[in-house]
């Protein structure tokens, strides 16, 4: 990996040096290292504080800009197999939510949905701009990354069906929907 990063630091070609530079810094901030410390054939770039890697890696933009959509999953089928929302379906709950354009992507595996969606806006400032949107949708919720995470943890073989935070029981309709975490 060494090698990788003193290439892209000290790339040869001027046609690619940005991009190089731009790998070099992802490389880092994906591997918890300080991508500002120029590795001179030392490998001091390698150290850096817990706080400082946690800080850079929330940084982190995906392109084209999509959010992950965690508790989509509702339950497994005769088969055993792990059954979730629908692309249509989570369409519909974000639009229902006030966001378009937005297209959604559920995750599968082995046993079926992997209760994740992921939902694409278009690589363009609108796009960007509906991504954040959401985003601070599911934090003002108390439904984002950090508390999902926080679930997770809290929930780790519980009965999910009869947990509030991963269901909430539609007081009109009377009947189960997942509490979705983005």
């Amino acid at each position: 990996m060494h090698a990788l990063i003193m290439h892209t630091y000290n790339s040869d070609n001027a046609d690619s040096h940005v991009e190089h530079l731009g790998l070099h810094k992802a490389l880092c901030v994906l591997m918890g290292w300080n991508y500002s410390k120029p590795p001179d054939n030392s490998k001091a770039y390698q150290f850096l504080s817990v706080d400082e890697v946690a800080a850079n890696q929330n940084d982190l933009i995906m392109w084209p800009p999509l959010v992950i959509i965690h508790n989509t999953n509702t339950g497994k089928n005769r088969d055993g197999r792990m059954e979730g929302l629908g692309n249509k379906t989570m369409d519909n709950k974000i639009r229902e939510l006030g966001f378009m354009g937005g297209k959604s992507k559920s995750l599968y595996g082995r046993e079926g949905h992997l209760g994740i969606t992921l939902v694409k806006f278009a690589g363009d400032q609108s796009g960007f701009k509906e991504a954040i949107r959401l985003a601070e949708h599911f934090e003002k919720e108390n439904h984002g990354r950090n508390d999902w995470a926080r679930v997770q943890s809290q929930t780790l073989g519980k009965d999910d069906e009869n947990n509030p935070n991963l269901v909430k029981v539609d007081e009109k309709k009377g009947e189960k929907r997942r509490v979705l975490y983005g």
